[in-house]
């Protein structure tokens, strides 16, 4: 086997583990499952005769074991940057759509709102675009500031498990560096882009049902 072969089978059995059989939270898991403490977990995620194989390539090779830990440890960061940066992005689909589903707010309301809301939106994108093209991220303290600015907005009051949820993520945020920030920030830009879309469509609709009302 290879340094990557080893470590995507690793990281892949890692991720179904921490998916569907763990009792913490994903991102607990993956933390668990660090590449400093690959060493010690890494028996349980091989079978025998792959432990094997294993065994007899860092016997062979005086540096297969630091290649397999480097190969497992970029994988290990794509997995939590992603899922860091995609938990994000549903704090925003949740904002979005607490407008949109919300039963008690008229359409001309809600369309008010939905404008209000896309302005702050459009104005994170920029600041996330900006990040990207000067290669300097975003804060922790900044993102807290978008997010909270789009929950005021979407709740009309404070939603405080909305406010710590988005606050435990960004915990996982500032513990990368930048380089891995900027990873994360793109993958969000994505996820702003796409709630960008639900503003416009909602927004049309909502325009032909005053038109259907008139």
């Amino acid at each position: 086997m290879e340094p990557r072969e080893v470590a995507e089978i690793v990281i892949d059995r890692v991720v179904d583990y921490c998916q569907h059989n763990s009792g913490d939270g994903i991102l607990e898991c993956l933390a668990d499952h660090s590449p400093d403490q690959l060493d010690i977990f890494i028996d349980g995620y091989l079978k025998e005769e792959e432990a094997k194989e294993l065994d007899k390539a860092i016997e062979n090779s005086d540096n297969f074991w630091d290649e397999v830990k480097k190969e497992y440890e970029a994988l290990w960061k794509a997995w939590i940057i992603t899922k860091v940066a995609n938990f994000l992005g549903d704090e925003i689909d949740l904002t979005l759509y607490s407008i949109i589903d919300n039963p008690n707010l008229d359409n001309d309301c809600k369309a008010r709102r939905l404008k209000a809301y896309a302005e702050v939106l459009d104005k994170f994108g920029d600041a996330v675009l900006r990040a990207l093209q000067e290669r300097k991220p975003l804060s922790e303290s900044d993102l807290d500031y978008w997010f909270t600015q789009l929950g005021d907005i979407a709740f009309g009051v404070k939603n405080y498990n909305y406010y710590e949820e988005f606050g435990y993520y960004l915990g996982y945020y500032d513990s990368l560096d930048d380089s891995d920030k900027l990873d994360l920030l793109n993958i969000l830009l994505d996820n702003i882009d796409n709630a960008f879309y639900d503003i416009n469509d909602e927004l049309r609709e909502l325009g032909a049902l005053t038109n259907n009302n008139s």
